[in-house]
């Protein structure tokens, strides 16, 4: 079972398996969000099994350092992002989209800086806690970037696309990307595990098949562009 906890800015997904996985642990701020999400499903912090990141940035690692203490669980983080994750800040923000402009102010904070206990550079099966899915890199928004597919047909995709803001079940090109030419073939990874449903880093979850509408022809230019409604 996925549940998706909405922060202030960003989702965090909570996996209920054999044993409870956190993915994503929000921005500065969301952490009462978090608990309270917690609770609501009968957990406390120390129940968690892991605390995955798809990313090192404070939209998703913001409060990663607190969960930790307060559960004693690992939290795993991709190499390429393992630093971000040290220094508790956000790196390159390359803007995608003309509406990044504009939100970036808002989301480039710094979060309490942590060492992660698993540092991964490979694909890992989350089996082992508790919940049938694997954890895949998916690299361009940061390159560090993950994404978990889940043996059910979905699949929490980080910041490889975003949801739409006014569009239901509708996927959105992320406002910031350091690697655009990566991302998509992070999408095309995606896009061949036969995905029902994409949850998102931001706003509501859309059918796997608006992956291929975001993928690159054949001479490398883009089916979407980022001037499209939000």
């Amino acid at each position: 079972m996925l549940v998706r906890i909405k922060g202030a800015i960003s989702n965090c997904y909570l996996l209920l398996g054999e044993r409870p996985v956190l993915v994503d642990t929000g921005a500065p701020g969301d952490l009462k969000r978090i608990l309270s999400a917690l609770k609501a499903h009968g957990l406390e912090p120390k129940q968690l099994a892991l605390i995955l990141l798809t990313n090192g940035q404070s939209d998703h690692a913001g409060n990663a350092a607190e969960l930790r203490w307060r559960s004693g669980r690992p939290v795993a983080v991709h190499t390429n992002d393992a630093e971000l994750c040290r220094s508790g800040e956000n790196g390159v923000l390359a803007v995608q989209t003309d509406l990044g402009r504009f939100v970036r102010p808002f989301v480039d904070e710094p979060f309490q800086a942590f060492e992660p206990e698993i540092i991964f550079r490979e694909p890992f099966s989350l089996e082992p806690y508790g919940v049938k899915g694997t954890v895949i890199p998916t690299p361009g928004h940061t390159l560090g970037s993950s994404s978990v597919v889940l043996a059910a047909g979905e699949a929490i995709i980080g910041d490889v696309l975003r949801g739409s803001m006014m569009w239901p079940n509708r996927a959105r090109l992320h406002f910031f990307c350091n690697d655009p030419d990566l991302n998509t073939r992070s999408m095309a990874r995606l896009a061949r595990e036969g995905l029902l449903r994409c949850h998102p880093g931001h706003f509501g979850s859309f059918p796997g098949s608006e992956l291929g509408r975001f993928m690159s022809t054949a001479d490398g230019e883009l089916l979407e562009f980022s001037g499209e409604p939000v």
